[in-house]
């Protein structure tokens, strides 16, 4: 992959891209510059090897199936069928997350992506997402969409939640539809794009390595909510 050179748009200075960035810090004045779309590398990722695609036609990787309540939700049904992963809960206390992973791929680069679907309940009071770099129940990343167009991306370590990216409104989320939702990990480099539309990268370095997965998480104590996972993939390098 050849980078090629663009100037500063804030002091001129020659910059080359970095990786699959779409902003840089200029290194001379320190300003964050757009990387001009035609000089953007192609990213690394697509030429990483696939390790995992999973239609849920089978739960031939173990994901979490059955009926599982809990404190958080007093239902909670989730099975694999006819390439739906359905998760089924009855949310018992506000902002509530359950979560199922992979535990058989522990990476530190990747790309992960995921297309869901929100069933049944109010577009704002339940999100859907993508939880990686998990070490365990209480360490891990979490980005998650709602039916009403918003999107966060927040660090969960010791059980302490640490925003990285608020509640922000995106018209790339269709309501009522599917959704795909992607991470590419490079580092500490994180870029989150929905239905292909990047729309956040974040830098961060609580966890370098760790398992991937999925997750709902309800915010209306007393909601029934619904969602489908139609299908997940991970490539590394």
């Amino acid at each position: 992959m050849t980078a090629h050179l663009f100037n500063c748009s804030a002091c001129g200075a020659p910059l080359i891209p970095k990786g699959s960035r779409s902003i840089i810090s200029c290194p001379y004045c320190r300003a964050s510059v757009v990387v001009p779309e035609e000089l953007r590398p192609v990213s690394e990722a697509a030429a990483w090897s696939l390790l995992l695609f999973d239609g849920f036609t089978s739960n031939d990787h173990n994901w979490l199936v059955g009926s599982l309540p809990s404190n958080y939700f007093s239902k909670l049904n989730q099975s694999i069928a006819e390439g739906r992963y359905r998760w089924e809960a009855h949310v018992s206390l506000p902002s509530s997350i359950t979560t199922s992973w992979l535990r058989g791929y522990p990476v530190s680069d990747f790309h992960l992506v995921v297309n869901c679907k929100h069933i049944r309940g109010s577009h704002a009071g339940s999100s859907c997402g993508l939880i990686f770099r998990i070490r365990d129940n209480h360490n891990y990343y979490w980005f998650r969409v709602t039916d009403n167009k918003f999107f966060a991306i927040s660090v969960v370590q010791e059980s302490e939640w640490l925003t990285l990216v608020d509640w922000t409104r995106t018209e790339t989320i269709k309501p009522n539809g599917v959704n795909q939702l992607e991470v590419i990990a490079y580092q500490t480099h994180f870029s989150f794009l929905i239905n292909g539309q990047l729309v956040s990268e974040v830098e961060a370095d609580h966890f370098s390595q760790g398992f991937v997965g999925v997750a709902i998480e309800g915010y209306t104590s007393g909601e029934d909510i619904m969602f489908d996972f139609m299908d997940i993939s991970l490539r590394a390098p």
